[in-house]
């Protein structure tokens, strides 16, 4: 990921799209890439991408269940799942 946020910003530095992947086209604008687009370029679901997200930054966050909340929109309860299966140092 960090890589294409890489090439994103050297490709792209100025575009106003918030969304994260970009093509020629939505660099230009402020709508996100076609389904289509998106499922040939990562056939892996949006739902499983969110999912990695959520526990790469779980395990960033050393289980801090109020941040994964935070930043994903998550009940307390949903979040714990994320964080409950990791290995994370207490504070």
């Amino acid at each position: 990921m960090s890589a294409y946020l890489a090439h994103r910003a050297r490709r792209w530095p100025n575009t106003a799209n918030p969304h994260f992947f970009l093509t020629l086209h939505t660099a230009l604008s402020t709508t996100p890439v076609s389904r289509p687009w998106l499922y040939r370029h990562y056939p892996a679901s949006s739902n499983l991408l969110r999912r990695d997200r959520i526990v790469d930054e779980a395990q960033a966050a050393d289980g801090d269940i109020r941040l994964t909340c935070d930043l994903f929109g998550l009940s307390i309860q949903a979040a714990t799942r994320y964080t409950a299966a990791g290995d994370f140092p207490s504070r």
